[in-house]
């Protein structure tokens, strides 16, 4: 027990630096650059190129060695290690105020690893990113600049796209949004959510396009609006129910075109306007005033003599024109 004592009043000193030093404000701990180092420019020049360093004083050796910039104040901007004309290591960057902007680990001269960003002053992180090679390859997180330095969103990446799920959030670390990727494409389901954690919109995504049933719900969680798609085009049902579940409107759609009977109902769920298609045409319509009284836009009846008509007309124009032929034919005969 003594041995004990000893040794925590033996660690206290160093524990109270370290704990110190963390509770000390970032611009407070600035790093000041030696004088004989201004400008990391002085020293070397960036072919870009080639993605190398090179000595500045012949442009055509290879720089290895740590290179220091400046700002005009003295505080340490950024400091990177070259390897052999790459850059290579862990780097950081520092803000004027002496705070981290960045740190960046690179492998012979490509970023691999997680790189963070900082917010100025408060040594919160801004974002974090995860690279393979110079590429993102991995987790992207954002993040909001305030006490608990709350996540925004975390994505995935895979090969520099979106690949996986995104989850956005709100201040309070409930999920806002989640939609989910492949090859950079959305695929998959796609989710909104309210502030109390209730879900707003249900859709879902196959390469790119919409995709199966679409809903969008009401506070109360019921069903606002239904969608049928496939591969991009609306096919199926298309309707909008109020809070009660009355419906709104209602529409069909086959391949993307409008068939069937499309409706739109005033509040009390009686009909206001009706449209019939037949593979996308228009073949009926008609309309209700607020006493139920209908009025005929395009009547069926109309419609079908119309077409009665232009068939006639047609098939007489056939006949007129197979006649022409055939006179024409006896007469060469005659000849």
């Amino acid at each position: 027990m003594k041995n004990l004592i000893v040794i925590l009043i033996t660690l206290c000193p160093f524990l109270h630096s370290i704990l110190a030093q963390e509770s000390t404000p970032c611009y407070k701990r600035k790093r000041i650059c030696p004088q004989k180092y201004n400008d990391c420019r002085n020293l070397v020049s960036f072919d870009e190129e080639s993605n190398t360093y090179l000595a500045k004083r012949d442009n055509s050796m290879l720089y290895s060695g740590t290179c220091i910039s400046c700002y005009r104040n003295g505080v340490m901007q950024e400091q990177i290690t070259i390897v052999d004309g790459k850059r290579n290591g862990i780097d950081t960057s520092y803000y004027n105020s002496g705070c981290p902007q960045s740190v960046q680990n690179f492998v012979l001269g490509k970023l691999n690893g997680t790189s963070v960003v900082f917010f100025d002053s408060t040594n919160r992180k801004e974002r974090e990113i995860t690279h393979v090679n110079n590429v993102v390859n991995g987790k992207y997180i954002l993040f909001e600049n305030n006490d608990k330095n709350d996540t925004i969103y975390i994505e995935n990446y895979k090969n520099g796209k979106p690949d996986g799920a995104k989850v956005e959030f709100y201040e309070n670390s409930k999920r806002a949004k989640v939609v989910q990727y492949k090859n950079g494409l959305l695929d998959g389901p796609h989710q909104t959510f309210s502030p109390e954690g209730k879900i707003e919109v249900d859709y879902f995504y196959k390469e790119g396009k919409k995709h199966g049933k679409w809903k969008i719900y009401y506070p109360n969680g019921k069903v606002a609006r239904c969608e049928e798609w496939v591969s991009g085009l609306r096919n199926g049902e298309f309707k909008t129910t109020d809070e009660l579940g009355k419906i709104v409107s209602q529409a069909f759609y086959k391949k993307d075109i409008p068939e069937g009977k499309h409706i739109e109902n005033f509040s009390d769920g009686k009909p206001k306007h009706v449209t019939v298609y037949l593979k996308g045409e228009k073949i009926e319509e008609y309309s209700f005033d607020d006493y139920g009284v209908r009025t005929d836009i395009i009547k069926l009846e109309e419609k079908n003599n119309k077409k009665t008509k232009e068939e006639k007309q047609e098939s007489n124009d056939k006949k007129q024109k197979d006649k022409a032929k055939k006179d024409k034919k006896e007469k060469k005969k005659k000849k």
